[in-house]
């Protein structure tokens, strides 16, 4: 079963789709059952045979799905094997890390802020500096975020609605993870020569009612908006303020639609697509960032 791959095998650097094309086989052989839990992942020499490439190539293979959580790391005188039980990502962090495998990396973003999202970057970026991840060959960010020079209906203070206080720290809240997010992810072509990134923030005068995550264009991860009760402080010094703040659950998503679907979820994955492209079109070019 040979790969052809983009690039070629240079210099002990193992082909880029190769290897991954690799383990995105041998998770499929995984989860459909092919490869049992607890069984042992065929030797590298096999492998290496089977898909026409160098052991370099099966190396980082095996260390995708040590990544994923499907094979463990093997002992003293075996391979490694299945992980039982192994799931699917379940968490933001778990979804970045995988979709940051791939080769071509493109996030699509409409959120209240980025406060979670450029957090879980910056340690994967971490990961990329310790070599734990894969490098990628490019990657492509568009962010949606509400304007930072509108008045907003929420953050509200409850014993004063005029306070702008409440909104003065939203904006610093989506001014600094914003800007965190975009540096993490420009960071990474300082760890691969030629790499591309490419991270472009506009805005919106709206707050969005559900937020949208889609990585490399596969599948949307979205989460609904509530309005809840809070109690913040502006600064660390500041009072604390009691106020009507739009807040989410992170985790667990409220649905996870995949490109590749069939029937509904894959309707209301290209429906999510075709909602962030409209409003990516009709939003301001550039983020304003305000006072």
């Amino acid at each position: 079963m040979a790969l052809t791959g983009r690039e070629g095998e240079k210099h002990g650097v193992p082909g880029r789709h190769k290897y991954l094309r690799i383990a995105e086989d041998l998770r499929e052989q995984i989860t459909d059952n092919r490869i049992e839990p607890g069984e042992q992942v065929p030797k590298q020499r096999v492998l290496a045979k089977q898909y026409e490439v160098s052991l370099v190539t099966v190396q980082h293979a095996l260390k995708i799905l040590r990544a994923w959580g499907l094979i463990d790391e093997g002992g003293k005188g075996r391979g490694p094997r299945v992980v039982a039980g192994h799931t699917t990502p379940q968490t933001l962090d778990d979804w970045v890390a995988e979709a940051f495998t791939a080769a071509d990396v493109s996030l699509d973003v409409w959120s209240l802020t980025t406060e979670n999202l450029s957090q879980i970057v910056a340690q994967q970026v971490v990961r990329i500096r310790a070599g734990k991840a894969p490098v990628p060959e490019s990657i492509r960010a568009r962010v949606l975020l509400p304007s930072l020079v509108v008045d907003h209906g929420l953050p509200e203070l409850i014993s004063d609605p005029t306070d702008q206080r409440p909104l003065r720290r939203l904006r610093g809240i989506i001014r600094t993870y914003a800007r965190q997010l975009e540096h993490s992810l420009l960071s990474v072509a300082e760890y691969r020569r030629g790499a591309s990134v490419r991270v472009e923030i506009r805005s919106l005068p709206t707050l969005p009612q559900q937020k949208y995550y889609i990585l490399n264009n596969s599948v949307a991860l979205t989460s609904l908006y509530e309005v809840r009760r809070n109690e913040v402080r502006e600064h660390g010094d500041s009072p604390p303020m009691a106020i009507r703040d739009l807040m989410s659950s992170s985790e667990p998503f409220t649905w996870k639609p995949t490109a590749g679907g069939t029937g509904q979820d894959s309707a209301y994955f290209h429906k999510v697509r075709e909602q962030f492209e409209s409003y990516w079109s009709n939003a301001e070019a550039s983020m304003d960032w305000g006072e």
